[in-house]
């Protein structure tokens, strides 16, 4: 196949080499070559498409120890075993940065990296505490919901990683 060179701040060269790829590829296609490589994973190498043939599942479907084996792997993992080692006292998040000895403010940029992994995993680490009052300031109060406290802190003493109460 020949090397096909583009100038790319040229829009009408642009657009004649997205046709060119276009047409490759539905000449391989036709020709059955785009399902015929296909790795040790699963995943086809070819021009199918991205995704697997098999039946993934996707990490929001996944038992609730494997999703906190996966989030174990990232850095925020040994402040939810602080949190989880701390009891189940509803605080603000200005209180669990004094309970946990963190940086003022820190609880804040770590609950929203915690509300990214919650929304990809489907979990909740900390969710506002119905019978709690809000704190002096009128800041809501969190606690970890009981099952995931639970699950956190039987994977770490799996791991060793239990704190000190």
């Amino acid at each position: 196949m020949p090397f096909l060179m583009v100038n790319l701040d040229d829009p009408g060269d642009c657009r004649r080499a997205i046709q060119q790829l276009r047409s490759r590829v539905q000449t391989e296609v036709v020709a059955g070559r785009g399902r015929q490589a296909v790795g040790q994973s699963g995943r086809s190498h070819g021009l199918q498409g991205h995704r697997s043939p098999g039946p993934e599942p996707r990490v929001a479907e996944l038992p609730l120890g494997q999703k906190l084996r996966r989030i174990r792997q990232r850095g925020i993992w040994t402040h939810l075993v602080q949190v989880a080692s701390s009891g189940d006292q509803p605080r603000s998040l200005m209180e669990w940065d004094e309970a946990l000895g963190l940086p003022p403010n820190k609880m804040r940029s770590l609950k929203a990296i915690m509300a990214k992994l919650e929304n990809r995993f489907a979990i909740r680490f900390l969710t506002p505490s119905a019978e709690a009052e809000p704190d002096a300031a009128g800041n809501p109060r969190y606690a970890m919901p009981p099952r995931i406290r639970t699950a956190i802190l039987q994977i770490a003493e799996e791991f060793g990683e239990v704190l000190a109460q």
